[in-house]
């Protein structure tokens, strides 16, 4: 009990602080801070890496996973074959990966799709693109239930150049430079981006957004007789640049998925408005609407592409599971579109220690190192 009316008084007056402490609005300058901080909901780099450190402005493109959190392969099942030859190439390339399963889409129910309007109504053509829909799907769902920060997938039978480590730090400083990134990023592709397209066979710049990073004087830049696309690619003659040039620009359409990236964010991006759309189309023409369409959606292309499609040689029915081909058809030489030294190509040589061999007699042979610039 307090004995003293001073005591007593101190004792008010020492209660009335605290409480106003408590109680009183936060200042301006906090309340600023708090709204500018990035959510752990959707920040890819919010969220902690299971039992790693994350990537900081020191991590290397180089690395086992390329520079991302995770690296993927789509690869149904049965297809062992495919694996086999996937995971061969990229262990000469030296990156690990993990593996998202390939969906029959005839195991996909209707009432699970955000809508049937414009599904194919023949059954093998409806369970293909069903089937490759749901598997990228699952794909974006796997980045978000592990909150994976970011994380690069590639179908089975894509094949890369020789040189892509090279050709991923200069599209890691092109995307940091179009994202607008700091220079202390927490991943070596900035940290304001949703999705990376490095495997397409057609990607258009967003033409509210003409920035480009331009690597000049690149011998993996495949010569125009021989890249191969199906629908609209930026004019590199026309935007000024020679053949040996190659540009990372902000994309806003696109087809076909070879290889992509997703951050935290743009998985669940992908997730919301996937599930969302009135007009079913298949995977790759969906996102490239997205990037299209969805003002939110930051997506971040490189052309020519850094990842295709290999045909391998051997019996052309052995190609796709989505494709039908006569079996009696056979391919003496495998190939891949677009790209100049391909490690598909090349295993025997890099196993080996023999001479890596371009796919072309006709690519050029430049002298002198890349060079990159801000377009």
């Amino acid at each position: 009990m307090l004995r003293s009316p001073r005591l007593l008084l101190l004792a008010i007056i020492l209660f009335g602080a605290v409480a106003f402490l408590l109680i009183r609005p936060q200042s301006p300058i906090h309340s600023i801070r708090h709204a500018a901080d990035s959510s752990p909901l959707t920040d890819p780099f919010a969220i902690p890496l299971k039992g790693k450190a994350p990537l900081g402005s020191s991590a290397d493109v180089k690395n086992s996973t390329l520079g991302f959190e995770r690296v993927f392969v789509i690869n149904l099942p049965e297809r062992y074959d495919k694996l086999d030859a996937f995971s061969l190439a990229s262990s000469l390339t030296g990156f690990t990966h993990d593996v998202i399963e390939g969906i029959k889409g005839s195991t996909v129910v209707n009432k699970t799709l955000p809508t049937l309007e414009n599904l194919p109504k023949k059954e093998r053509s409806r369970d293909n693109i069903v089937g490759c829909w749901r598997a990228h799907m699952n794909f974006a769902q796997k980045v978000v239930r592990e909150r994976i920060s970011t994380a690069l997938v590639l179908e089975d039978d894509s094949d890369w150049d020789v040189s892509f480590r090279d050709q991923l730090a200069d599209l890691a400083t092109g995307s940091r430079y179009i994202s607008g990134t700091p220079t202390t990023p927490r991943s070596p592709y900035g940290d304001d981006w949703d999705f990376l397209w490095l495997g397409h066979c057609s990607a258009q710049q967003d033409p509210a957004d003409q920035r480009r990073f331009v690597i000049e004087n690149d011998d993996t830049v495949p010569p125009p007789n021989h890249r191969v696309n199906f629908n609209k690619v930026p004019d590199l003659n026309g935007l000024g640049y020679d053949n040996s040039t190659r540009m990372v620009f902000r994309a806003n359409n696109g087809v076909c998925l070879y290889s992509y990236a997703l951050s935290y964010r743009g998985a669940q991006k992908v997730l919301r408005w996937q599930n969302h759309v009135t007009v079913f189309n298949p995977i790759d023409m969906a996102i490239g609407y997205q990037c299209r369409d969805d003002p939110n959606f930051k997506c971040i292309a490189v052309f020519p592409q850094l990842v295709d499609s290999h045909k391998a040689a051997g019996p052309q029915s052995r190609d796709s599971d989505i494709g039908s081909f006569d079996p009696k058809n056979i391919r003496e030489k495998g190939f891949t579109h677009n790209i100049a030294r391909s490690t598909r190509l090349n295993v025997d040589n890099l196993m080996f220690g023999g001479k890596i061999e371009d796919q072309w007699a006709d690519l050029p042979k430049l002298t002198g190192p890349r060079r990159t610039r801000f377009g």
